[in-house]
């Protein structure tokens, strides 16, 4: 087997690993126990697990991992959807005992904060503290010539992560371009530099003439996450990196680079690389230009939806204060990236709200956009977006299902639930990805059953 696929299979494992294993497992005796690696066999079917326990307890933790060995395994599934999930055999891994004394190690967590809940943790973080891995500053330093590409139907966060970092990339002296979709949201016009993306229709015909040497997937870790039209033609860039902050999805393994879910929007990680690389390369560069600092702006505020989102953290102020100093006008950016819509997309609205159904003593509300409904408003697909913030402001709803319809029999699911769901889990089940709070999915069927499939998968949530 190719040993880069295969280490980048042992990479995607850890990833995985190691996430549910600190958010979702609540046995006690795997509080302290941390994943070294992944080691898979050569015929994949089964994968060594080294970890360490820093409260000393091998045995229990050893005995917490095997029992929640088949959860653990169906998770891997539900995220990276592998052709045959691998048999897992935990191994303690000794090596950190020998390198330095456990009491040392709990000493230095407990004053870092290490020793916390996750939440806690996050509260603790500071801008510094996302730090661009050193291959991908590499990839970037080495590059010259960059195509960045959000995923299919971005959003302010992919759009403006794209504008902002191909801007600096300019500023460094390589070539940048930008791919972008059709019916753009209407909010769009208002990201600086929007007027020069390529539109996806021409990229195979620019990529025969004069291919980039390297890709940029941005706010999605995956290439097919850019639509079955552009997909083919992005697939032939052989030096392909992400930068992302959604959980580890799909059936496939990420691309390399930097997936980092803490970050409350991509337009986070981009600034820090921005950072790195002007301080590196542009020495004498100013703070960041107010061009980059409005589009990093945009993906800031959009995926926190205006900083009310769970996934608001004290970093997310510190950053948006930054780029708040540059003089950009943050009461415009918001407005027109989260609020404004179209006639039609108004029309649209309420044609969705007919929709609402209530399940669960009003726990649950499920709406639809049909292909119908778009043609008698006059709307595009991107009307809808942020239709789902209108029902997760219903009182008493926790869980949101919102099912649109891209073409006959195929539908875009969107989730949404509060602080005690897990809506990734479940778009991860059907090949999607996303958050916690926030995730999607693609699912073709007949609506009656797509919406039957969601309103049992959330119903598994709301009655364990």
């Amino acid at each position: 087997m190719d040993p880069y696929k295969l280490k980048r299979q042992n990479s995607a494992i850890h990833k995985v690993l190691s996430q549910v294993i600190s958010s979702e497992i609540k046995d006690p005796r795997v509080g302290f126990v941390t994943i070294n690696g992944v080691e898979l066999n050569r015929d994949q079917t089964v994968a060594h697990v080294f970890f360490s326990d820093l409260g000393g307890e091998e045995a229990g933790s050893l005995a917490g991992l095997k029992k929640a060995r088949g959860f653990l395994q169906r998770r891997l599934n539900d995220v990276l959807r592998m052709r045959a999930v691998p048999d897992l055999r935990f191994v303690y891994d000794a090596s950190i005992d020998r390198s330095i004394g456990v009491e040392e190690i709990l000493r230095d967590l407990d004053e870092s904060g290490g020793l916390d809940a996750e939440a806690d943790r996050k509260r603790r973080m500071v801008l510094a503290d996302f730090e661009p891995p050193a291959d991908l500053t590499a990839a970037l330093e080495n590059g010259r010539s960059f195509w960045l590409v959000p995923h299919w139907n971005p959003d302010p966060d992919a759009m403006g992560s794209c504008l902002a970092l191909a801007e600096a990339l300019r500023l460094t002296g390589r070539d940048a371009l930008v791919i972008g979709f059709p019916d753009p949201p209407l909010g769009f016009a208002a990201l600086p530099g929007i007027e020069g993306v390529l539109p996806a229709a021409e990229a195979p015909e620019l990529l025969a003439e004069d291919p980039p040497d390297t890709l940029l997937m941005m706010d999605c870790h995956r290439i097919e996450r850019a639509g079955d039209d552009l997909a083919g033609t992005l697939a032939r860039i052989e030096n392909a990196w992400t930068v992302d902050h959604h959980l580890l999805s799909g059936r496939k393994l990420p691309l390399p680079g930097w997936v980092e879910p803490a970050a409350s929007a991509t337009a986070m990680l981009v600034m820090r690389i921005i950072e790195d690389m002007l301080s590196k390369l542009v020495p004498d560069s100013p703070d960041l230009p107010a061009d980059i600092a409005a589009n990093l702006y945009a993906g800031l505020v959009s995926d926190t939806g205006g900083f009310r989102f769970t996934n608001t953290l004290p970093a997310t102020f510190e950053a948006a204060g930054r780029l708040a100093r540059r003089g950009i006008d943050t009461a415009e950016v918001a407005e027109r990236t989260l609020y404004q819509r179209s006639r039609a997309g108004v029309e649209l609205l309420r044609l969705v709200m007919g929709t609402f159904s209530y399940e669960a003593d009003g726990r649950l509300l499920l709406m639809t956009a049909t292909g119908e409904m778009l043609r008698q408003a006059g709307a595009a697909m991107v009307d809808t977006e942020s239709f789902v913030s209108v029902a997760t402001a219903v009182a008493g709803v926790e869980y949101v299902v919102f099912m649109k319809e891209l073409e006959d029999g195929l539908w875009r699911v969107s989730l949404r639930c509060g602080a005690g769901g897990d809506v990734q889990a479940i778009a991860a089940h059907y090949g999607g990805g996303g958050h916690r709070q926030a995730a999607g999915c693609t699912i073709a069927g007949e609506v009656e059953a797509v919406a039957a499939a969601m309103r049992d998968s959330v119903l598994g949530q709301l009655n364990p």
